[in-house]
């Protein structure tokens, strides 16, 4: 059985296209379109989409950064998450950069601040949180090899135990009479302007909480790889999530918690529900791969797994071409069609990247390059 469990690798992809998917819908206005429950049903996917790959940041930390570090790899470990956080920066500030040429929202003079990562940019405001999130992941794995996972998890739980103290912490103060530093409160701990969240410090709890769960599927040395598929550590965090939802649950006007979960207002004041939800959600779709193909072998839906390896360039690709993408299209392919055309769209440059963003030539491009100007010198 192959160490690699692919039920992980589904689910993130069935992440990252549910929210290429709503941010496809936002593009052209087509949230709420729906009626009953499948709008319902389709508005609570894709609310669940954002905190899911969060989650599922954490057991690639587990599973796949901790050996690598504890294994003297640290420095290359480290290396690597820079590298990929860069990487991250950069389709961020692609996006400021087309959304500024394309709708001239701030000013030349704002620029700097909005580059920084804390000033809100619809549809990018995860690339700017994994950028951070990426950047202290050595940090936070050298924290939990060196105390153990469970007082790191122990403080993630607090930050949400702590909600009504958060809650009530102010925004920051204005600067120079704008509220650029009010950005930046929202982007640290969710009390600020244009503030859609997850915070940085809620979403950092999830990937810990992320990595228990990636945590339950390591092999030790009383058992298997095939044996660490085991339930036993989901269910203990699912029976928390559900004990947090059943308290933080309005039951005497139980639609009414239903709609603000629905209409992203949970989200925006960082409540424990939403969160919860997210990680039950989480559990049930990883599961759910894990069973039909990590378990019984199933091979359906394997070409999805582009999409978890190729995230980055689906999300942050996907949020310029929404920022571009004209909405005089639905006067041609109507409402759906667009959203259809503009999310096939960012599926298939995602296929046509995965496809050649590993070309290489034949001892490297550097190698290539020094081959042209030997040929160049020579017939000189």
């Amino acid at each position: 059985m192959s160490t690699r469990i692919v039920g992980i690798d589904l689910a993130r992809s069935s992440a990252i296209l549910l929210v290429t998917w709503k941010h496809s819908m936002a593009s052209f206005g087509a949230r709420g379109q729906l009626e009953g429950v499948a709008n319902i049903g389709l508005e609570l996917l894709m609310q669940l989409a954002t905190p899911i790959f969060l989650i599922l940041f954490g057991p690639m930390l587990e599973l796949v950064y901790l050996p690598r570090y504890e294994a003297d790899k640290a420095a290359e470990t480290a290396k690597r998450l820079y590298r990929r956080a860069w990487q991250c920066y950069g389709y961020y500030a692609l996006a400021i950069i087309v959304f500024f040429l394309v709708m001239g929202t701030y000013s030349l003079k704002a620029l700097p601040l909005v580059f920084t990562g804390f000033i809100s940019v619809p549809y990018s405001h995860l690339l700017a949180f994994y950028t951070v999130a990426l950047a202290l992941s050595p940090w936070l794995l050298a924290l939990r090899s060196r105390v153990g996972l469970f007082p790191v998890v122990s403080v993630a739980l607090a930050i949400h135990f702590a909600h009504p103290l958060i809650s009530q912490l102010p925004q920051a103060p204005l600067l120079f009479g704008r509220d650029y530093l009010q950005h930046m409160s929202g982007f640290l701990y969710g009390q600020g302007v244009d503030f859609m969240g997850p915070s940085l410090i809620h979403g950092l709890s999830l990937v810990v909480i992320g990595m228990l769960f990636g945590a339950g599927f390591r092999p030790s040395s009383h058992r298997s790889a095939a044996k660490a598929l085991s339930p036993t550590m989901s269910l203990w965090i699912a029976g928390g999530a559900s004990l947090v939802i059943a308290f933080c649950w309005n039951w005497s006007s139980p639609h009414s918690t239903l709609d603000d979960l629905l209409e992203a207002s949970l989200r925006i004041e960082s409540q424990p529900l939403y969160f919860s939800v997210g990680v039950l959600g989480a559990l049930g779709m990883t599961w759910f791969f894990v069973l039909t193909h990590d378990l019984r072998g199933m091979r359906f839906g394997y070409p999805i797994r582009v999409f978890g390896r190729r995230s980055l360039f689906a999300f942050g690709i996907g949020n310029i071409l929404c920022y571009i993408a004209p909405s005089s299209l639905t006067e041609v392919l109507g409402l759906w069609g667009s959203v259809l055309a503009l999310f096939l769209t960012v599926c298939l440059l995602t296929l046509i990247y995965d496809k050649y963003a590993d070309y290489r030539p034949e001892g490297g491009y550097a190698s290539m390059f020094r081959r042209v100007m030997k040929r160049i010198v020579t017939a000189e």
